[in-house]
This record gives structure tokens, C-alpha cells and sequence, in this order.
């Protein structure tokens, strides 16, 4: 097992983009292939944390589509929302919380990315990537 004392705040992307819960799910897709990112926290109009949606929900958003007629000839639903596909009360850390702790919650919950949030705003995201890369530098 490696142990490591290092903070989240020294590894985790600082900037970060939000989604709102009202915003169209194809105006998010289109962000996520044209940014290449994977995940977004999702947030109130207070800026509190009270989501994430990922590339695997907007996956779903898609094949919400494909399984809905043979041909896939029905058109994306234009009324699917963030709040429709997203994750709802995220598992998150803190800026001051070890890299063994997300490595920690990356494992227990089975999900790849987890928000870093101080008092009620994020203040960054972490992924399994953002790991990884820092272990394959040391």
C-alpha cells in the first residue's frame, strides 16, 4: 500500500467549470467534447456543490436515443437537463484532505472523479488521472 502525506490541493485542477442543474444536456455534451473533459461539478445559484455529471451520464443521455427507436431516427430529447442525468449529493473532499483519502473514496465508490470543496464552494476537482500522473512523475 502507498501511503502519501501529500495534500489534494497540490495535485487537484484549480480551475474549474460548473454546470447548473436547468442547463441543456446537449449544450454540456458539446462542452465535454470540445473542452475533452470528463466531469463537471454541478452547482446551486448559491454556487453550493449539489452535483456532478460525467462523460458516463452523458452517455446515458445518448443512449437514452438509441434505445428508444430501432433506427435512432428519434431526435435528442432537447428537455433532458444536468439535473436529469447528474449525481446528486457527490461524495467530495477538502483542499487539506491526503491523495490516500481520494485515493481511498475513488476506491469505495467506484467513481473517478471527486469535487474539492471549502466551506460550500469547490474549489477543485481531483480525478483517478490527476493520481496517476502524480505517482508516474515521482
Amino acid at each position: 500500500m502507498i501511503t502519501s502525506t501529500v495534500a489534494v490541493s497540490d495535485i487537484m485542477t484549480k480551475h474549474v467549470l460548473f454546470a447548473k442543474p436547468g442547463q441543456a444536456f446537449a449544450e454540456v455534451a458539446r462542452l465535454f467534447a470540445e473542452m475533452d473533459i470528463h466531469h463537471l461539478p454541478v452547482t446551486d445559484a448559491n454556487d453550493k456543490l449539489i452535483g456532478i455529471i460525467s462523460a458516463n451520464d452523458v452517455m446515458r443521455g445518448f443512449s437514452r436515443r438509441l434505445f428508444n427507436s430501432p433506427d435512432g431516427s428519434i431526435p435528442l430529447d432537447q428537455s433532458l437537463t444536468v439535473a436529469d442525468l447528474m449525481t446528486s449529493n457527490p461524495v467530495y473532499l477538502t483542499p487539506a484532505n491526503s491523495i490516500q483519502k481520494a485515493a481511498e473514496l475513488f476506491a469505495r465508490h467506484r467513481i473517478q472523479c471527486l469535487p474539492v470543496v471549502e466551506g460550500t464552494r469547490v474549489v477543485g476537482i481531483i480525478t483517478t488521472r490527476d493520481l496517476v500522473k502524480h505517482f508516474a512523475d515521482i
